[in-house]
């Protein structure tokens, strides 16, 4: 029986795990990683919890790295504020899905590059997140998603549209993305990241 992985990454945003726990398929794992946010999330039935222990702002691509790391197979990466629906389970369980192509999903507001569907393999011929990203707001969708289009097909499947609650969930940390616009622009020749990744310490929570 095929199994799915769904990744998301936590900071403070507890009223998405109702939903997340509701909308969990039989044939799903659902990793959460927490991003060391001040109150830790702690273990959750029926959910994989890690938690980052070092305190690095806007770390979400580390977090997600950690994610990737400690999965397999297909994988779908999301936003705490998306949800991945059982139906949209269903839909990408029926997928001819081939590896060397990522599927980008549609979302039921608008379409975006920040949610998605990959084989680990693929993950890791890309080289992941770079981290250098970590530390200010934003463009590490954009720059991972240019490292896709070099090494492997892109294919959008907006009709598999997730759930969205970016106004109830969205983090009230500081969102100036000058910084990591300048990065992008320095970043995205490259073909794969080939910076370290995991560059904190972290553990299950059991």
């Amino acid at each position: 029986m095929e199994t799915l992985t769904i990744i998301y990454t936590y900071y403070g945003q507890k009223e998405r795990i109702e939903g997340i726990l509701k909308e969990k398929h039989p044939q799903t794992r659902v990793v959460i990683v927490d991003d060391c946010y001040p109150e830790p999330l702690g273990t959750i039935e029926g959910i994989d919890v890690y938690r980052v222990l070092d305190d690095i702002t806007w770390n979400q691509p580390g977090a997600r790295n950690l994610g990737f790391q400690e999965s397999e197979g297909w994988i779908v990466c999301a936003d705490i504020d998306h949800l991945i629906t059982r139906e949209n389970v269903e839909q990408i369980l029926k997928l001819k899905k081939e590896k060397g192509t990522v599927y980008y999903l549609g979302r039921e507001d608008t379409n975006s590059r920040n949610v998605y569907l990959i084989h680990k393999d693929d993950f890791e011929k890309v080289g992941g997140y770079d981290e250098d990203f970590c530390g200010h707001y934003g463009y590490d969708d954009i720059l991972i998603y240019y490292q896709f289009l070099k090494n492997l097909k892109v294919e959008d499947l907006w009709d598999i549209k997730v759930k969205v609650y970016a106004k109830e969930s969205s983090s009230k940390l500081d969102r100036d993305w000058e910084y990591n616009k300048k990065s992008l622009e320095l970043s995205k020749h490259y073909d794969k990241n080939e910076h370290k990744r995991i560059r904190f310490k972290w553990k299950k929570c059991e």
